[in-house]
């Protein structure tokens, strides 16, 4: 009798491990480069949540919903949206590989360490990052992370000059960067930085005369349209013992998505774990649903015929190029049974956005997105602008976020798949 009651036990304890483990790997990204990407767990981060006080964070929960008996982070902090909620995860393989995390109202976050006094029992010797994200009223989300893992670019590399001040010098630079000139407060060196770069990680380094590097702290100073300003700090240092500065940037090689993420402690969730590579965020997926986006294209205008979305603001120069551009083609694209449909990606009056497509005689249907833009874009994958995206006649997306010029061998290569 008891041979058998220890046979059980066995049993149980097996299978209760096989499922944790299974529950582990199911939160797990492991790269083809042998780097791997585990969500921890999260918790509530509005400053109104019932369950936290001054010294008590509230509980945390793994991505299933399962409650987490050690908090990964031991911070107490909270931020105002009520909406909030704070991740961490562990990165493991390459420790000075680059994370970002983008949600429906969040495009570009960076995801900061998690400093060493705050990591929970059990998690001291984890390569922690943690960041946050806004999800509204819902009980399950996905979480898109972007990793750039290569070595770093020198996009531009900058002199300071002695006469240089923050207002009479701006650096330049051929790839659509600014930097005004650093300027000295108190100990710190403080430089603001404008870039059109928002698909790849970037970062302002500081070398002194004697070839230390320096690199800063900070974070996004504010957007419009495609511009971006961040503002960099440099701890403890002197502007006279600067020598150049090097703004450094990397593309993301990876996007990875935590699907069915729970937002509920206790409301139980299947997550699942996808890895893409940039540009094919919803390659072999179906178009997505056009219900958040005002146009006119009766179905039966798309039956059996190719789409080619293109997401563009008509304030922006390189947008408006590639409208004029597609719609010189319109006919030839028509011949080739090619539907292209245009929609505008920001909130402009609707009238200004007519008499625009009529004054450019843009022969082929322009929507507008009428809801949340940021999520309406989140859902479509548009990074920048303009983003093109293109499917097969069964309107599954076969290639998107390419360039005008390579879209005549996208064309061409679904038609021969299809042959």
């Amino acid at each position: 009798m008891k041979w058998c009651i220890w046979v059980l036990i066995c049993f149980v304890w097996i299978v209760a491990y096989a499922t944790a483990e299974e529950i582990k790997v199911k939160c797990l990204a492991q790269l083809p480069e042998g780097t791997t990407v585990e969500l921890v767990g999260l918790r509530s981060y509005g400053a109104g949540d019932p369950q936290r006080t001054r010294d008590k964070s509230g509980p945390w929960w793994g991505p299933d919903g399962t409650q987490l008996t050690t908090p990964p982070d031991e911070r107490f902090d909270s931020c105002s949206w009520s909406d909030s909620y704070l991740f961490v995860i562990t990165i493991e393989g390459k420790d000075d590989c680059i994370c970002k995390a983008v949600g429906p109202w969040d495009s570009d976050l960076t995801v900061q360490p998690t400093r060493e006094r705050d990591k929970g029992q059990g998690f001291v010797d984890k390569n922690l990052r943690r960041f946050t994200l806004r999800f509204g009223d819902q009980k399950s989300a996905d979480i898109r992370l972007g990793l750039a893992t290569s070595d770093w670019r020198v996009v531009e590399r900058w002199q300071l000059s002695e006469r240089s001040t923050p207002y009479n010098h701006f650096f330049v630079s051929s790839e659509q960067v600014i930097m005004r000139c650093p300027e000295q407060k108190g100990t710190d060196i403080i430089a603001e930085v404008t870039q059109t770069i928002t698909d790849q990680a970037t970062r302002l380094v500081v070398f002194d005369r004697e070839g230390n590097q320096y690199e800063s702290y900070g974070d996004e100073g504010g957007k419009s349209g495609s511009l971006v300003r961040y503002i960099h700090y440099f701890r403890n240092l002197s502007k006279d013992a600067i020598d150049h500065l090097e703004f450094q940037a990397k593309p993301y090689e990876y996007w990875i998505t935590f699907r069915n993420v729970s937002l509920q402690m206790g409301q139980k969730t299947q997550v699942e774990v996808d890895i893409k590579k940039p540009g094919s965020l919803l390659v072999g997926e179906a178009i997505p649903d056009l219900g958040s986006i005002k146009i006119d294209l009766p179905a039966d205008q798309t039956k059996d015929k190719m789409i080619l979305v293109c997401f563009f603001d008509m304030n922006q120069r390189p947008s408006r190029n590639c409208l004029w551009q597609l719609s010189k083609r319109a006919p030839e694209l028509k011949a080739k049974d090619v539907v292209v449909v245009a929609v505008q990606a920001s909130k402009v009056n609707e009238e200004t956005l007519n008499e625009w497509m009529k004054k450019n005689n843009i022969q082929f249907p322009v929507g507008m997105i009428q809801s949340d833009v940021e999520k309406t874009k989140f859902a479509w994958g548009v990074r920048s602008l303009p983003w093109l995206i293109l499917t097969d006649k069964e309107h599954t997306v076969r290639a998107e976020g390419f360039s005008l010029a390579e879209m005549d061998d996208k064309i061409k290569e679904i038609n021969d798949a299809e042959e």
